[in-house]
């Protein structure tokens, strides 16, 4: 496959994220063609085909990994549907783009990360900042000890949910306020800390009827003494936010998750010494990574923050509900 060569794109589902994120993030990289969307429903597929100018539409799911012209997928699924059609599609030969979380459990992730070995195909999850300049930019800060030695990361994602019909809210899709936002900062910081945490603490409020946790506050303590505190909630609108100490500064990061056209940090050194860093991208937040992805895709890149990285973010937030259960720290 050239550089030249058009990668054209499936959506698996026609989810609202198709819409705001990837569609418009494939449409700004070169050599990304969206060229089918399919449901479980020909008319809805029909319907959103038109709405979004995609040229096919596909009435089920295996029409689209059966489709000959299709090299790669971009999965939106609930996330109790990822591991089944991530598996089916690396058994039909395609690339896989698949939303966060990967999956459910960390043992159903590595059959995922095996499947698509087995069949020698792609498989990123879609955290997609972690392939975007700002991220690579904070990590070099750190790195060259501008902030002294990296202590404490403090990071959140928070906002309302409160439609006991929204996806978000059942537990057999999957739902849950740390699968939905917990699985950002729980990776940000991985990120951030350049390794897995050694023990995860976590306090949970669940909803009694809906049975999944609806707030979930951790304490992360990772290797050299760096700790994490971190927040999810589907009860407040803060957003997300991250800020990462050191023993001599501080970054302050208002877009950490999803930095997009411009994005910007802080970067504060001692009580008065303060900067701010600015990246132009010009283009959606997906858009670094699909054009990573695609250069792997044609062997001009290796690979980076594969899938396989989804278990540490996985281990973690079962550790988490241990850790809720038993009121105990948990070591990993």
């Amino acid at each position: 496959m050239t550089s030249s060569h058009p990668i054209k794109w499936g959506i698996l589902s026609t989810a609202r994220i198709g819409v705001t994120a990837f569609i418009p993030s494939a449409r700004a990289t070169p050599n990304a063609q969206v060229h089918a969307i399919a449901s479980r429903s020909q008319t809805t597929a029909d319907a959103f085909a038109r709405a979004h100018d995609i040229p096919v539409a596909l009435g089920s799911y295996q029409a689209l990994l059966d489709h000959p012209d299709i090299d790669a997928i971009y999965i939106s699924l609930p996330n109790s549907l990822h591991a089944e059609w991530t598996i089916k599609a690396a058994e039909a030969g395609k690339h896989i783009f698949c939303e966060k979380p990967l999956a459910v459990t960390a043992a159903e992730g590595r059959q995922m990360v095996e499947a698509c070995r087995k069949a020698d195909v792609l498989l990123f999850e879609a955290f997609v900042f972690m392939h975007h300049p700002q991220s690579r930019r904070l990590r070099e800060i750190i790195a060259a000890r501008e902030i002294g030695t990296l202590r404490h990361i403090n990071a959140g994602m928070t906002y309302v949910i409160d439609d006991p019909s929204n996806i978000r809210l059942i537990k057999a899709l999957g739902g849950g306020s740390i699968y939905d936002g917990g699985v950002y900062p729980i990776t940000f910081s991985r990120f951030i800390a350049g390794t897995d945490p050694v023990s995860v603490q976590a306090h949970m409020r669940f909803d009694a009827q809906a049975g999944v946790d609806v707030a979930t506050s951790l304490i992360l303590e990772y290797p050299d003494g760096v700790t994490a505190t971190l927040y999810c909630s589907f009860e407040g609108r803060g957003g997300a936010h991250a800020l990462i100490t050191g023993d001599q500064g501080r970054l302050v990061v208002p877009t950490p998750y999803h930095p997009g056209a411009e994005s910007s940090f802080d970067v504060v050194i001692g009580s008065d010494e303060s900067r701010s860093e600015t990246f132009q991208t010009g283009t959606p937040p997906f858009q670094p990574a699909i054009d990573f992805f695609q250069q792997c895709m044609r062997g001009e890149e290796t690979p980076a923050y594969m899938a396989d990285h989804a278990d540490g973010t996985l281990r973690v937030v079962e550790a988490a509900f241990e850790s809720a259960q038993s009121g105990r720290r948990v070591e990993l």
